[in-house]
């Protein structure tokens, strides 16, 4: 999954597991996600909901079930790393894990499984 912020906030990207970009939610509180091959981009709100969407040609040739999980797998992304992003805000600012957890923040493992989810959809469904 590639991640970047919405434009008018800075481009930085930074890297993750296997080569992946991080996600890294802008000023704005908007998180853009694309599928690894760019097909699907979609931008969420911290709690995951979809404000905007890009889709290619190929994207559409898809089936509608398959392209609708992709979607979903990437909102579900945005909103996991938004919520990461959140987590290590306040446990910078002295939160102990306890009371991250029981705010229900995700972990860094989250984040991890939401990326494979979406590279698992994203190669579905394919006409």
């Amino acid at each position: 999954m590639a991640t970047k912020n919405d434009s008018r906030t800075a481009s930085k990207v930074q890297q993750g597991e296997g080569g992946i970009a991080a996600p890294v939610t802008g000023a704005d509180g908007l998180t853009e996600v694309s599928s690894r091959s760019g097909a699907v981009t979609v931008t969420c709100t911290a709690a995951g909901l979809p404000v905007r969407m890009r889709l290619s040609s190929a994207a559409v040739r898809r089936t509608p079930t398959a392209l609708a999980r992709e979607i979903l797998a990437l909102c579900q992304l945005a909103r996991t790393s938004a919520g990461l992003q959140a987590r290590s805000e306040l446990s910078g600012q002295g939160v102990t894990d306890e009371a991250l957890s029981l705010l229900g923040l995700p972990s860094r493992q989250e984040l991890v499984a939401a990326e494979a989810a979406a590279d698992a959809s994203a190669n579905r469904g394919r006409r």
